[in-house]
């Protein structure tokens, strides 16, 4: 770790973090993370790799950036991208402040008075409606007169809730960063899982000594790849500002089957698997999976319209409340996840044991030291987010569970990533649902609910760029170009602090200045009302049935001895573990066996909806060349799709610079052309 690699990763993860919000939500220009495949990260690694090191390279060979120097700059700038967005940012003030004015005109809310079950400590002002707080957040200042200074920004309303959060958000990166610290020995040398996304990023970072740009970059299949993707990009970007230019369509529409087959609109978004969308960065990288990988992920979103088709003409109820995460189908999705997370234990199960040995016992073993330390380090994480919870009224065994839950997420979204580069992924379930649909409105209890949904509302309800996954692409980027695990640990923590330090204050600044984005219904209403509307439900359901006082009396362990599972919460997580463990005992025994468990993790979830084909594509690509063609026409295969996901991550950086040069010139919002779902 140089110190010039350090201080450019610091630079870049400090910009990421306090421009992030502007971009996407002020400018609402191309996501400068958007999941975890981010654009501006990578974009700055082909800056670095094709323009910077051989000017470098020419000057002084020695001034080149080193490949491990290339490494700890990704590393530390994907740190801060689950700060500014989707990841925490987009939706972190909204969920605190919007509750308090839609409480005027919520009639529900008021006959329940779902909003006072909040804690006043994780509200501004207390949760009280005052006109300085909630109504110059929502329209933002006067903008015939000059931007709002940093101090006019009401901190007193917002001190308490920020000394509540900002520790608890940061105990939870610390846990994140120990957890993959854990898991990465394990995943990376003893299970070699592909890592997908860490493996495109060195392939860029590779070099040959006597030469200035890297291998990859000095091959024609490369540059065709990247030249045809730019080129259909930059066309249809062109016609998002001009409609009536020429388009290349990447969106085909099938929905007619409708008209023959009536029933396969009983199934929730049968229309995504007829219409057929192609993201080529996708197709790219569907190119580099194991077969089964590719084809589970291509087949997923197909394979589940019949399949709702069959339960909803059996009479069996499919709907769901989608991010607050009750529904049969978002249970089963949980149940998936459950069993994956015991196949990690089971296939790490004697590494593992070594580190919780070593972590209690001090003693010797073969574990790696900092997994060790990191595990120790987790506990502490763990209990203080605990203490955290309990001391604004939450009973410590739901605390402990919402907490695991959590990390849970976070671990099963990892293993996904790491292991199949979905680099855009949902988990469709909740903390708050699961406790739910397991206890019981009357055995949680309103204040529980509400604690909880506010928790899941902040830090998970829309996981596209959690820690997680970053953390172990970085992981393994660094490790395989020799730079020690034990020192970008503590790096990536001290990074994200200092990015949650600067992106707070620029992210509140924006909402007094700007308002809320006009364009963002899901973080200006939609997310927000989530969980306070699952107190009101559970309060009204619980007044009605005369349960309300008995639940608001129950101790922390007497609530246990009032669960009420409900049935559907009981078959969709046994469906859902039940397939996984199956599949995947199933595909280590067998090697014929077609299918990954993966399919079960990200059935009927949004990113699958638009993926679906172009992994499927990906994999046919791959078929066929490893069936017909030579070892070398597959290897030309991967520098073409290289070249294809670079011309991607260049095009999206060219609109980007576009549409900044554009709003800067004009002050207009320029027209909205993503190269990945936002």
């Amino acid at each position: 770790m140089t110190v010039r690699a350090v201080i450019l990763g610091l630079v870049g993860a400090l910009a990421i973090a306090g421009l992030g919000y502007l971009n996407d939500s002020i400018l609402e220009l191309t996501m400068l993370v958007g999941n975890h495949m981010p654009i501006s990260v990578f974009g700055m690694l082909l800056i670095l790799a094709v323009g910077v090191n051989p000017v470098l390279f020419l000057l002084r060979r020695r001034w080149r950036f080193r490949p491990s120097e290339l490494a700890v700059i990704v590393a530390l700038m994907l740190v801060t991208c689950s700060i500014p967005s989707s990841g925490l940012m987009r939706t972190f003030s909204q969920t605190l402040v919007v509750p308090i004015h839609m409480r005027r005109t919520a009639t529900g809310w008021q006959k329940t008075q779902a909003l006072s079950y909040v804690p006043r400590e994780m509200l501004p002002a207390g949760g009280e409606d005052v006109e300085e707080v909630v109504d110059a957040f929502r329209i933002g200042a006067d903008h015939n007169k000059r931007p709002i200074a940093l101090s006019d920004v009401p901190w007193s309303a917002w001190r308490t809730p920020l000394a509540f959060w900002i520790p608890l958000i940061l105990l939870m990166a610390v846990g994140v960063v120990c957890l993959a610290l854990i898991v990465h020995p394990q995943w990376s040398r003893h299970e070699r899982l592909r890592y997908p996304i860490a493996a495109f990023a060195t392939t860029l970072m590779n070099q040959e000594s006597g030469r200035g740009i890297g291998p990859v970059f000095r091959s024609r299949l490369f540059w065709i790849g990247l030249a045809v993707v730019l080129v259909i990009r930059t066309v249809n970007g062109i016609h998002a500002w001009y409609p009536g230019s020429l388009e290349i369509p990447l969106l085909f529409d099938f929905t007619m089957i409708q008209q023959t087959w009536t029933s396969i609109g009983n199934a929730p978004g049968w229309e995504y698997s007829f219409q057929p969308r192609l993201f080529l960065m996708v197709v790219g990288f569907a190119y580099f999976l194991a077969s089964d990988v590719g084809l589970s992920l291509g087949l997923s979103n197909i394979v589940v319209v019949p399949v709702l088709v069959i339960l909803v003409e059996s009479g069996v109820d499919v709907s769901s409340t989608h991010y607050v995460g009750t529904g049969l189908v978002n249970w089963m999705l949980f149940g998936s996840y459950v069993g994956v997370t015991v196949m990690i234990a089971y296939t790490g199960r004697r590494y593992y044991l070594d580190v919780v040995r070593q972590g209690l016992g001090f003693r010797k073993g073969e574990a790696e030291r900092y997994s060790v330390w990191a595990f120790r380090v987790l506990v502490l994480a763990f209990a203080g987010m605990v203490f955290i919870l309990v001391n604004i009224g939450l009973g410590w065994p739901i605390a402990l569970l919402a907490v695991g839950l959590t990390l849970l997420l976070f671990l099963v979204m990892a293993r996904i990533n790491a292991e199949s580069g979905l680099f855009f992924c949902h988990p469709r379930w909740q903390a708050i649902g699961v406790l739910t649909g397991l206890m019981g409105a009357a055995a949680m209890g309103p204040k529980a609910i509400a604690i909880v949904g506010v928790f899941c509302a902040v830090m998970t309800i829309d996981p596209r760029e959690c820690m997680m996954p970053f953390i172990v692409n970085s992981l393994k980027m660094t490790s395989d170009l020799k730079v020690r695990a034990s020192r970008i640990g503590p790096a990536a923590i001290g990074t994200f602090a200092l990015g949650l330090a600067v992106a707070v204050p620029v992210v509140l600044w924006a909402n007094y200045n700007f308002g809320m984005p006009a364009w963002d219904d899901w973080a200006n209403r939609r997310a927000p009302k989530l969980p306070i509307d699952e107190v009101a439900r559970s309060v009204g359901r619980l007044d009605s049935t005369g349960q309300l006082d008995e639940s608001l009396s129950y101790g922390p362990l007497e609530r246990f001895a009032h669960i009420e599972p409900d049935k559907r919460f009981l078959w969709g997580l046994g469906v859902g573990f039940a397939l996984v463990i199956a599949c995947s005992f199933l595909r280590l025994r067998h090697s014929w066996w077609p299918l990954h468990p993966v399919m079960f993790l990200a059935w009927h979830t949004w990113p699958l909806r638009m993926f679906g084909y172009s992994f499927l594509l990906g994999w046919a690509i791959k078929s066929v060349l490893t069936k017909f063609g030579t070892r070398a026409a597959y290897d030309k295969g991967k520098t073409l799709m290289i070249g294809v996901i670079a011309g991607d991550i260049l095009a999206g950086l060219l609109f980007m610079a576009v549409g900044a040069i554009y709003y800067g010139a004009t002050g207009k919002v320029p027209e909205k052309y993503f190269i990945l779902p936002n």
